[in-house]
């Protein structure tokens, strides 16, 4: 909303403005929060300028893998994240994420059109639900109400494209769009690549003034992805030389496109009262549709394959889902007076969610008492998993309050919040009581925070539903988390802040599929999901953050967490195994300088220094960063290959055993994680055009750190590494 000002001759004395560099009185809740600017992203080492990947070194944030950005909070798994996305809560801002994870290997939102990303890991207001570890709230700004036509071009490692940006109606409104491609098609040949990603995405905002009072805008983001997987024949194996043999091969093709659309008024109808209005789309479509060869293969006398023929094709595995929401959602601010603010709301999400899943049998047989004979045959007969909730069928609604209030002459700030949550399909309804406080033991200075309260979660969609359309799970409740915060923030100098926090979370009503709670009856199968999972996380985080006041700025963050599952498992009642997400240590520091006026001091200098110097991009604007991360090794559950089991593998043949998962449940860790990563840019300043250079090296020491195991079919296991050196580069010409 753009407010108009007349000019006037006003007599000042002297004023001394001091700069809040972490935003404290715009923030709704204090207690473990971050805010990031477009130029942070920008600047971290190792980002690759995507905010998800700045947010993995936030205190109490743990990560899984170099090649994805989900966040890992406090313990909780990567599905437990809200994102709101300019008012509308979506499912994911990336590219190829998953019905379960809001995560990807790299983001759909382009970093120069942010305007902030705040972040809180937890204690949140009845505000934001449905969610129980996360918030992550990402605003665009909105386009040049300046200039008619302003933009820039841009190469980075998230693809290539283009910022255009103007005004509207005389600076009454604006517009702003980006467009982007990626390019690793067009030089995977030159890695080897047999899994070529394609993706491209769009980005828009337009806001116009209606009136002084009522401002409207309209935001979008969209992506499309595509990935295509050939396997291939070749193999050498000096055992089969000059023979013959017969195998499955697979090749997959993945396919997926998202968007959000919605239309935002703003209106202050006083001094006192605000209300935002919304409505908003969005949707998620996915499909993995996989296929298998049956090959007969040709070897040489060197035991490498050489001719191939294909003897019959079939479908293996047909995925396709469709994840809609249509939304209204409202949300008044009440200032009832300058020590009481009342936030409250509503809104009503329509769902429409089609999912088809065609399943291949499965017919194993077992040994069961390794006599050398099998006494067990399990046949699954295939399946086509249906499940559709027509639009407007099925809603998700909520309802929320939260009063913050000033006391004692605003040293203590509380919030109290109450919100309730309901979904259609289950009948399921949860209310949530929320408490947060905030005391300034030393005005200006240190604060004592702290937050308790109940954070409910709706099961992912495809979990009501089962193969035989029985439903068995339609009932399934929400899982709960408690979450209890105690924090100290210390602001010892002007952009300095160090926090550190205590928490605790205890989870109950974990969805778990009767199939584990029976893990020691190798022959049972069941569809049923049940509501008795439960965990314990606590930790301490410890956060520093100094931003750019001078030449210097960067981050420590470290972790230090234990958690614990309660086995649900027949026979070991009582017992706890360490969580999928457990990471006992996690430490990051982050570190960069800017240097000023480098490149006209190196003009003073004599030739043969000056001359030389122009080899390398020195500009008068240059910064360089570090990033260096350790992680404790994520847990793992050891697997041993056994011939007392045995799969069908097409036709009359059988596989030569299986993969069975141990009894003692992430009882391994893989090798502790260590990463360095360097970044440089440089910003070079012309009259009508500026440019802009980005260098990045992740993983400067190669280290090979671990992803994971995989384990083949054949009884062999392979190690798969996460990023090895990685050089990234990128350019932006700004217009």
């Amino acid at each position: 909303m753009a407010l108009k000002l007349s000019e006037a001759p006003v007599e000042l004395g002297q004023v001394t403005i001091t700069p809040d560099y972490f935003e404290k009185a715009a923030l709704e809740n204090n207690l473990s929060t971050v805010v990031l600017g477009s130029e942070e992203v920008k600047r971290s080492p190792g980002s690759a300028q995507d905010f998800q990947r700045i947010l993995q070194a936030m205190a109490g944030v743990s990560f899984t893998t170099d090649q994805t950005n989900e966040l890992l909070v406090r313990g909780g798994a990567p599905d437990e994240n809200l994102t709101v996305f300019d008012h509308m809560e979506i499912h994911s801002t990336n590219h190829y994420p998953n019905q379960f994870n809001s995560g990807g290997p790299i983001n759909m939102i382009n970093v120069d059109l942010i305007q902030d990303v705040q972040f809180s890991t937890g204690g949140f207001i009845s505000k934001y639900g449905d969610k129980s570890s996360s918030v992550m709230t990402i605003t665009t700004r909105e386009g040049s109400r300046e200039s008619l036509l302003r933009g820039n071009v841009n190469l980075s490692m998230a693809g290539y494209g283009a910022v255009l940006e103007g005004r509207i109606n005389g600076g009454r409104g604006s517009w702003l769009i980006s467009a982007r491609k990626s390019y690793v098609d067009l030089i995977a040949g030159s890695f080897g690549l047999t899994a070529i990603p394609k993706y491209y995405d769009l980005q828009s905002k337009v806001a116009y003034d209606l009136s002084r009072v009522h401002a409207l805008s309209f935001s979008a983001i969209y992506g499309n992805d595509m990935i295509d997987i050939v396997g291939e024949p070749g193999a050498v194996n000096p055992v089969m030389a000059g023979r013959v043999d017969s195998v499955d091969i697979y090749n997959a093709d993945v396919r997926q496109h998202q968007y959000a659309a919605g239309i935002t008024l703003e209106s202050k109808w006083s001094e006192r009262f605000i209300s935002i209005m919304t409505i908003s789309r969005n949707s998620f479509s996915d499909g993995t549709y996989v296929t298998g060869d049956f090959t007969r293969r040709s070897y040489d006398s060197n035991g490498k394959v050489g001719a191939t023929s294909v003897l019959k094709t079939r479908d293996v595995y047909t995925q396709s889902a469709d994840n809609g929401e249509t939304a209204l959602n409202s949300e008044f601010i009440w200032n009832l007076s300058s020590a009481n603010e009342l936030n409250f709301g509503a809104a009503l999400k329509f769902i429409d969610f089609k999912s088809l899943e065609a399943v291949e049998a499965d017919t194993a047989r077992y040994d069961l008492n390794r006599d050398g004979g099998y006494d067990v045959t399990v046949i699954v007969p295939p399946a086509h998993i249906d499940y559709n909730f027509p639009f407007p069928d099925q809603y998700k609604a909520y309802l929320f309050a939260n009063d913050k209030v000033r006391i004692f002459d605003g040293r203590l700030v509380l919030n109290v919040g109450l919100r309730y949550d309901y979904m259609s399909y289950s009948g399921n309804g949860d209310i949530s009581p929320r408490l947060s406080a905030s005391y300034s033991l030393v005005p200006g200075s240190v604060t004592l925070n702290l937050a308790a309260g109940k954070y409910y979660q709706t099961p992912p969609l495809p979990y009501f539903g089962d193969r035989y359309q029985s439903e068995v799970n339609r009932y399934l409740m929400s899982s709960l988390a408690d979450h209890y915060v105690l924090g100290v923030e210390y602001l010892p100098a002007s952009g300095l802040k160090i926090d550190v926090e205590g928490y605790y979370k205890r989870y109950s009503r974990l969805p778990i599929s009767e199939d584990f709670v029976h893990f020691f009856d190798r022959t049972y199968r069941s569809e049923r999901i049940l509501n008795i999972g439960r965990q314990d996380v606590q930790g301490i985080d410890v956060f520093v953050q100094q931003k750019l006041v001078k030449d210097i700025y960067g981050t420590i963050a470290f972790s230090r967490m234990w958690s614990k599952y309660y086995d649900p498992r027949l026979g070991m009642e009582g017992k706890t195994f360490t969580s999928p997400f457990d990471f006992p240590y996690v430490a990051t520091v982050i570190t960069g300088k800017r240097f000023s006026g480098l490149r006209s001091s190196l003009n003073e200098l004599p030739f043969y220094v000056r001359y030389p110097s122009y080899i390398l991009p020195f500009s008068d604007d240059m910064e360089i960063s570090l990033r260096y991360r350790y992680a404790t090794g994520k847990p793992y559950t050891p697997q041993t290959f056994t011939v007392s089991e045995e799969h069908r593998a097409g036709g009359s043949k059988w596989s030569d055993g299986w993969w069975q998962a141990g009894s003692d449940i992430n009882s391994a860790r893989y090798p502790d994680y260590r990463r360095l990563d360097v970044s440089f840019s440089s910003r070079f300043n012309f009259a009508r055009w500026d440019l802009v250079m980005y260098l990045s090296v992740q993983n400067v020491l190669n280290r090979k750190n671990v992803a994971f195991y995989q384990y083949n079919s054949d009884g062999t296991m392979e190690t798969i590494y996460q990023f090895a050196l990685l050089p990234v580069v990128g350019m932006e010409v700004e217009f």
